[in-house]
């Protein structure tokens, strides 16, 4: 009898591919991903017995047409042990398709243990006739140099790490074997020639330079050259403490280009964590090295945007395991690929190996899991062939914060040592005002020819609007993307005109929006926030530093709700570093303020463990026991790790809002439209992303008092608006029939 693994069909005609076949070209691809990290022999065994549960009569009789389902996953796992292969493998066979389980308990239907012991399969062993003898004895270290820790928590999270590794190996090597039978040789992956890449950059930094008269001009030059001199120093983590306006994003990509050539590397992720700005710097990188090098994946991005059919689709299945030479991504897409436990976000992990990875505004890594982010991103430079460049405005002191989770030890460069030509980027004075009521603040406003205003809260941010008898604008996450698109063209436009007007906003200003005010409010807030809320002021740098001003100001306006616990913290802080430095803006004031901030969040930093993960809808923690296992005995004795359980915890954003499709007069039409079209699509992906630009956020208080008014109704499952009284194009959602309102 012959055993196929995948049947396709050519003019009528079945063709099967072999489970054999099927394995040794698994096998072949699986070891080409894991060198570096892993023994050939431990890589081709994994593949070798991944589906040979194939082999079982009912799996045959599926294959050939007939309606029976019986479980294949398993029966790799149940074999390992006459390979003298670790239970390490346990876990990446027999979660190739459903993700990698929980070890236990025995109890629980998804765990690793409860399915060694009570899934039921059929004899499969007619493997051992075509796979056996290809199979090699297994091994005591099969990790090579990707687990080094002699002991403890380190040694444990390195083993985890490996096995996720070795598992995105697997289903990536799975998937594109399959893919390939079935499919032919189908056109994927992205290339680039980095040397000219290079010259490329290297070319409009110099032409850039010879334009260059400003001091503001003249010191990007410096501090561009003052990175490139540290190209040829290899080191783990390189942080690169640079002035808001001093030209991070292309010298950061620069020194990406100049290491990665030195060191040998095969990509470059650029790692951003607001989905506001990662459309500019994908722009950026694709203007200057053409679209075919750059790959942006994020949960915003259109593949339609590419009116070429078969680009569309490359790009399509380019993202599905980053084979791209540059990647622009979100800290969520990076951080919860590394964590999740699903074959569809691992997939994608092998590739991050041997790469640069740029963190931009680093200091914005998710606090609450500040540990496992870091931890990562040490394991990935240390034992996988990685390079991180830190990169923000208000740089943290890593070197500390490293040390305090554990992750000391890894080589750290400072990039910028002379911060002596930060003076040239300071366009404002920052001024603290104190306590202000609203009428006061507008007063001050009413002095400057143009002014911007943040605030905390989208509530305050409209009250003040309403009391602003000047021309004005506002800016809140209550309108949607398209309303906020077309306010910030007209506030370009009114900065052009030389127009005396308002804008007031919320912090979706603070970065992506390339504005330029005389003046700029903040109500305090983080120390970053400040900051960056001042880079907007004088931001073309025409005017002295001395003439323009940003404000630092708390409002007594009546609380709209309780101020979240984070944010008093934050404020406490900043207060504290204006009461300590005379310049906030200095390297040593940001310091003092993430100590700080930093220190009075450490417990929290430290919740997210992966050593205490808890297993799917259990309560005990099974993890404990790691701190004292030696290396040696990891491979001796049951290795308990909960992925699921962790993946289902690991999320970056907490996010309980619903979304709510606005429809009115001015939309209308498009709209209409792309909900007939969703009718009769065979995938409902690319509209829903087109429709993205008119949906706004909403929190569950929020949503239940539209939902009392009776004006929300469901429309091709898309949660509507069903009456434009409750929304405004220049405000946004309200929460009552408000038509007298005027504007």
């Amino acid at each position: 009898m012959d055993y196929y693994a995948h049947s396709k069909e050519i003019d009528g005609e079945k063709i099967y591919q072999s489970i054999r076949d099927h394995a040794e070209g698994v096998a072949q691809k699986m070891i080409s991903f894991s060198d570096g990290f892993c023994k050939e022999s431990f890589a081709k065994s994994i593949a070798l017995l991944h589906d040979i549960g194939k082999y079982q009569s009912d799996f045959q009789l599926r294959i050939r047409g007939k309606n029976v389902q019986v479980p294949h996953a398993i029966c790799g796992s149940k074999e390992l042990k006459k390979y003298g292969l670790p239970d390490a493998a346990a876990y990446i066979i027999s979660g190739h398709h459903a993700g990698l389980p929980d070890k236990g308990p025995d109890i629980a239907p998804s765990t690793l243990e409860y399915r060694l012991k009570r899934e039921e399969t059929q004899d499969y062993s007619e493997y051992e006739r075509e796979l056996k003898s290809l199979i090699p004895a297994g091994s005591d270290t099969p990790y090579q140099n990707a687990v080094t820790s002699a002991s403890g928590e380190s040694a444990w999270k390195e083993y985890a790490f490996w096995i996720r590794m070795m598992f995105s190996c697997l289903v990536d090597a799975d998937f594109l074997d399959t893919e390939e039978f079935c499919s032919g040789n189908i056109d994927r992956g992205m290339s680039a020639d980095f040397e000219n890449c290079l010259k490329i950059l290297k070319d409009r930094l110099a032409v850039l330079q010879d334009q260059a008269v400003t001091d503001t001009e003249k010191a990007r030059s410096i501090l561009q050259k003052q990175v490139l001199s540290h190209k040829n120093e290899n080191a783990n983590f390189y942080y690169m403490n640079m002035p808001t306006g001093s030209g991070k994003t292309l010298t950061s990509m620069l020194f990406a280009l100049e290491r990665l050539l030195a060191a040998k590397k095969k990509r470059i992720i650029y790692v951003i964590p607001y989905t506001s700005i990662i459309d500019q710097n994908a722009k950026v990188f694709k203007d200057l090295f053409g679209e075919a090098c750059v790959l942006e994946h994020h949960c915003n991005f259109d593949y339609d945007s590419y009116e070429n059919i078969s680009t569309k689709e490359k790009v399509r299945r380019t993202s599905e395991n980053w084979d791209a030479p540059i990647i622009v991504t979100t800290n969520v897409q990076f951080f919860e690929s590394i964590y999740s436990n699903r074959p569809s976000k691992l997939r994608k992990l092998h590739n991050i190996a041997n790469s640069i990875l740029i963190f931009d505004e680093a200091h914005m890594l998710p606090k609450g899991y500040f540990q496992p982010c870091l931890e990562a991103v040490k394991i990935l430079t240390e034992k996988y062939g990685c390079e991180a460049v830190f990169l923000t405005a208000t740089m943290p002191d890593f070197d500390h914060w490293l040390k305090t989770f554990q992750c000391e030890g890894v080589s750290t460069c400072n990039l910028i040592r002379d911060t002596s030509c930060f003076e040239a980027f300071k366009r404002s004075e920052i001024e603290e005002l104190g306590e202000l009521d609203g009428e006061s603040l507008l007063a001050r406003v009413m002095e400057h020819q143009n002014a911007l205003v943040v605030v905390n809260t989208r509530k305050t941010a409209k009250m003040l609007y309403d009391q602003y008898s000047g021309k004005k604008y506002h800016l809140s996450t209550y309108m949607n993307h398209y309303d906020r698109d077309r306010v910030i063209a007209n506030v370009k436009k009114s900065l052009a005109d030389g127009e005396a007007f308002c804008l007031f906003s919320t912090s979706l200003i603070e970065a992506g929006v390339d504005l330029d005010f005389d003046a700029v409010f903040r109500e305090r807030a983080g120390l970053d926030n400040l900051l960056q809320t001042a880079g907007r002021c004088n931001r073309s740098g025409k005017k002295e530093c001395s003439e323009c001003k940003s404000y630092s100001f708390s409002l007594e306006s009546p609380s709209f709700g309780k101020t979240p616990d984070e944010l008093k913290i934050r404020r406490y802080y900043t207060q504290q570093t204006f009461e300590h430095y005379g310049d906030i803006t200095a390297p040593d004031a940001i310091r003092f303020y993430y100590d700080k901030l930093y220190d009075d969040e450490k417990q929290k930093m430290n919740a997210n463990n992966f050593l205490y993960a808890k297993p799917v809808g259990m309560n005990t923690d099974y993890l404990r026991q790691a701190k004292m296992f030696k290396i040696s005995q990891i491979f001796a004795r049951t290795s308990y790790f909960n992925f699921a359980g962790y993946a289902k915890d690991f999320h970056l954003i907490d996010d309980h809002t619903k979304p709510l499709l606005i429809i009115n007069s001015e939309n209308r039409s498009e709209v209409e439209s792309l909900l007939t079209t969703l009718q009769y699509a065979e995938s409902g992906r690319a509209i829903s992303r087109k429709l993205q630009k008119y949906m706004i956020s909403l929190r569950p208080y929020e949503w239940d008092v539209l939902k009392k008014s009776g004006v929300i109704q469901t429309r091709e499952g898309f949660d509507c608006l069903a009456n434009e009284n409750y929304y405004h194009s220049e405000t946004g959602i309200r929460f009552e029939d408000d038509t007298d309102y005027i504007y």
